[in-house]
């Protein structure tokens, strides 16, 4: 662990020189720095894995350009219910969106590296499932027939306990994943399990030590250290944190994951999103006045064209954020731009990570920087 957070902190520390201190063409605030240079893997190898989640909701708004960068397509979601079946409907007349469009891809998916991401209908259904053996096996025989049906590569689950995770569900969801890979290692899939940044910083789900034998990569959801229903305005994926303004950040995350699971297979979250929030003042990390709700990028670079929202830089965190003063009230944004991302993409690289996974495909369109610059992990 020391070792890897070693590697983080100079890594940082020397990204930030190189962006903001030291080239004459680069001004000392990073934003809007213009980085055309290619970045080269050390190992010589480009086998970082590039996953990009598909929420059935944007599967219209996706670009042939982010097809064209990710290596591996996860479609989002279909869901489990305490019985282990496939929740296919809404009611008698209403058949389940994310089952419709899990349809759709059936046949000639025009997606290279399909990967099925499953999700819990609800608290009940998690806790049900997992308790019984008779629901878990049944919940991994629909998982490995609907992976032969879509002709999918892998599997990812994303089981997120809403309330107390107890020791009991715990294991239970070990056995689970100790079940569905014996399924998937037979088929030579994939298996991925998502999971909080903060996994290894206290009792959760996942049982670290023990999964890491059977889960090919964990997706670390780095987004949302600030929520939504915060009482202050902050980052959605802080780096860093100087200031100890927040519990946690990337780096810290990161360091105590190293702990338990080998870096090559933690994948980096990175969010194409940020949150928006009603505040006080246009002071960074101001008191808020509303319930944060969702911008994508694709919204957040308008506002920016539009010169609606100004640009500031958050050096403690190193991530970018927006202040709008429209009508005389404020608002801000925290979210990633080209040199947010170029920095967790070198942390990637030095650090012997496995590679990003994108919350989420479809919140990118119109965003000319963002593809070339995922590139240049390849």
């Amino acid at each position: 662990m020391k070792k890897l957070v070693l590697i983080i902190a100079l890594v940082v520390t020397c990204s930030v020189a190189t962006y903001i201190l030291l080239p004459p063409q680069i001004p000392i605030s990073p934003l809007g720095a213009n980085m055309d240079q290619e970045d080269e893997n050390p190992s010589g190898k480009n086998n970082y894995v590039i996953l990009g989640f598909a929420p059935y909701w944007n599967m219209k708004k996706l670009s042939a350009e982010s097809l064209d960068t990710i290596t591996h397509f996860a479609y989002f979601a279909l869901h489990l219910r305490g019985t282990g079946d496939l929740y296919t409907k809404v009611n008698s007349r209403e058949e389940d969106p994310g089952y419709t469009n899990y349809k759709r891809l059936l046949g000639a998916s025009p997606y290279k590296n399909l990967i099925l991401t499953f999700m819990q209908e609800d608290e009940d259904a998690l806790v049900n499932m997992l308790a019984s053996p008779t629901s878990r096996r049944t919940a991994v025989q629909n998982i490995v027939s609907a992976v032969e049906e879509a002709g999918a590569v892998g599997v990812n689950i994303d089981l997120e306990p809403v309330g107390t995770t107890t020791a009991t569900i715990r294991d239970n969801f070990t056995l689970f994943i100790k079940e569905l890979h014996s399924q998937l290692d037979q088929m030579d899939k994939l298996l991925s399990v998502s999971i909080y940044a903060s996994a290894a910083a206290r009792p959760r789900l996942w049982d670290l030590p023990v999964l890491e034998s059977y889960v090919d990569y964990f997706v670390v959801m780095t987004y949302d250290y600030t929520m939504p229903k915060s009482e202050k305005a902050g980052p959605n994926s802080p780096l860093r944190d100087f200031s100890g303004e927040f519990e946690h950040s990337i780096i810290k995350n990161l360091g105590e994951l190293s702990r338990d699971v080998p870096p090559a297979k933690l994948l980096l979250g990175i969010p194409l999103y940020g949150y928006e929030w009603d505040t006080v003042d246009s002071s960074k990390y101001a008191p808020t006045e509303s319930r944060g709700v969702t911008a994508s990028l694709e919204r957040i670079e308008s506002m920016l064209n539009d010169r609606t929202l100004e640009l500031i830089w958050d050096r403690n965190s190193l991530t970018p954020y927006g202040v709008s003063t429209e009508s005389g009230s404020s608002s801000q944004i925290y979210f990633e731009n080209e040199v947010s991302i170029r920095l967790k993409l070198e942390l990637v690289k030095s650090s012997g990570l496995g590679g990003i996974a994108l919350w989420a495909l479809g919140y990118d369109n119109n965003v000319t920087w963002l593809w070339p610059t995922l590139k240049t992990l390849h």
